[in-house]
């Protein structure tokens, strides 16, 4: 972070970090860019040193010499090279009714964590994602992404309920 008379701040101690490393590596839809079936052997030796940084950086930010640590990822290689996520959560268990569109939908985000205590959640039940958002001609049904766009920047959004359990809870 830089001041306004130009000087950087430096740190000593956190309070809290709550990490996003991205998943572009880690996530399960990467598998196949390590698999023959699917990718060609010339490739696989890139996208494999690209998973290993960014494993290495996802341990970083747990490790941080810090109390207090969340690693947010989707489901994906972490759960298997480190260990099982504290807490899988979905937007939905942070909205505040069926009625909040914004949060009412469905999105599994693992949580690994250190020195807190896991989400409290709602009671509310798991939407339906074909009535909310339709289906595929092959029946499938869609997703809030779906119905916006595929780009990474969408899918990677840290929802507002979410963001503020974690304020509230944990800050």
């Amino acid at each position: 972070m830089k001041l306004q008379n130009g000087k950087w701040l430096t740190v000593d101690h956190w309070d809290l970090i709550i990490a996003h490393p991205p998943c572009t590596y880690l996530s399960h839809v990467n598998t196949a860019g390590h698999s023959l079936k699917k990718t060609p052997e010339n490739r696989i030796e890139g996208a494999t040193i690209e998973r290993i940084h960014a494993m290495e950086f996802f341990m970083r930010c747990f490790q941080a010499p810090c109390e207090k640590v969340a690693v947010e990822n989707p489901v994906g290689i972490m759960n298997s090279v480190f260990r099982q996520p504290d807490q899988i959560i979905e937007p939905y268990q942070f909205a505040e009714s069926i009625d909040d569109s914004e949060n009412y939908v469905t999105k599994r985000t693992c949580l690994w964590l250190k020195g807190l205590n896991p989400l409290k959640t709602n009671d509310l039940p798991r939407p339906d994602n074909a009535k909310l958002f339709g289906t595929y001609a092959t029946g499938k049904s869609k997703c809030w992404e779906d119905s916006s766009t595929r780009d990474a920047g969408v899918r990677s959004k840290t929802f507002l309920g979410i963001a503020k359990a974690m304020a509230e809870q944990w800050g």
